[in-house]
């Protein structure tokens, strides 16, 4: 059965390519969670896995990117993100607004999506903040201005990063179909 099981190079790179893709997905968790949230930076932790989302799901589309984003925001649920499951519905929605208003408004360049990175990272920290807020309070409201803003500003420091990577990886395959 597996002799006529054979596979083009266009999905031979399709494969790699989405599995380079999961791999900076798993790096930049793991960056997250366990470097970034012990060593907090000018009293805030920053969040780089929204605006890789972002990234990915502006440069391969709102429907393929939409996916990633679905599957990348259930991971972070999963290794125990806080209040992850505000995340699970905030990002993927806000990274498939992003990816639809870049591709038919807003040109597929660095600057667009890096707006889109921090509307979606100030997004999903305000939610969360927001949850913390009404919930039973852990939080003081000065936090939104003190903390919350200067960490979605700091966490913007890895989308050209992100941008970077996501470009060169999303260049895979395109060559041999054009």
């Amino acid at each position: 059965m597996l002799k006529y099981f054979h596979l083009t190079k266009r999905q031979w790179q399709g494969i790699l390519k989405w599995s380079l893709y999961g791999l900076l997905t798993l790096l930049v968790v793991l960056l997250q969670t366990s470097v970034l949230a012990k060593r907090p930076i000018l009293g805030t932790k920053l969040a780089p896995l929204p605006a890789l989302i972002v990234c990915v799901c502006v440069r391969e589309g709102p429907e393929k990117g939409g996916i990633y984003a679905i599957l990348a925001a259930l991971f972070w649920c999963f290794s125990g993100a806080d209040f992850g499951n505000l995340s699970v519905a905030v990002i993927p929605i806000g990274a498939i607004l992003s990816a639809v208003l870049c591709r038919a408004v807003l040109t597929l360049r660095f600057l667009p999506t890096a707006l889109c990175c921090l509307a979606v990272t100030l997004l999903n920290a305000s939610v969360i903040f927001l949850f913390k807020l009404i919930l039973p309070p852990t939080v003081a409201l000065e936090n939104y201005w003190r903390i919350l803003l200067p960490g979605v500003g700091l966490s913007m420091v890895f989308v050209p990063l992100h941008y970077g990577l996501v470009k060169l990886i999303g260049r895979i395959g395109v060559q041999d179909a054009l």
